[in-house]
């Protein structure tokens, strides 16, 4: 059963693993090398849950999705659509406000990416394709819709890169609860 307090608490870890990979990150000489601060609400309410700045990049907004069921399934869940009661809206995965989306394979170090307007077309693709199973996750006050998809097929596209984060951020991570 789907536990909406239970994912909050895993979804705010992933932010926090986000934040600490781009902070622990420093130069030849020892300087930092981005500086994250939290989405203000107006960024936040657009789909952005950081704003990173570096000098070599410029600036970047972030999103970041936590799967607790990747890992075992070998799929992603791609949020198409939202319905509040009467109202629909786009999932974040057409959201294009963030410049990247960053996705936990929770609980492992593996973090994939991609700038979400690149991957809007071939999300459009596989939706009037019919190629993927599309599932309803039931939360408080709303459900959402998200298309199922193989880790491998999302791989495939070109556009979605994987990192590998270092098992000491996972810990700090674990840590904070």
């Amino acid at each position: 059963m789907f536990d909406f307090d239970e994912q909050l608490t895993i979804g705010k870890r992933g932010e926090s693993l986000i934040k600490k990979y781009y902070e622990s990150q420093t130069t030849d000489e020892g300087k930092i090398k981005f500086i994250v601060r939290d989405a203000r609400k107006e960024e936040q309410l657009k789909g952005a849950d950081f704003f990173i700045l570096n000098n070599e990049l410029g600036t970047r907004y972030v999103e970041v999705k936590t799967d607790t069921l990747a890992e075992s399934t070998g799929n992603v869940a791609l949020e198409i659509q939202i319905v509040h009661s009467d109202k629909k809206t786009i999932g974040c995965a057409f959201k294009t406000f963030p410049d990247f989306l960053f996705y936990w394979i929770y609980p492992t170090n593996t973090v994939l990416y991609w700038n979400p307007t690149e991957l809007i077309p071939h999300i459009v693709d596989w939706i009037i394709e019919d190629k993927y199973k599309i599932v309803d996750a039931e939360n408080k006050n709303f459900f959402s819709r998200s298309m199922i998809v193989p880790i491998e097929d999302l791989k495939a596209t070109g556009l979605v890169q994987e990192i590998n984060v270092s098992f000491h951020l996972l810990d700090a991570v674990a840590e904070e609860g």
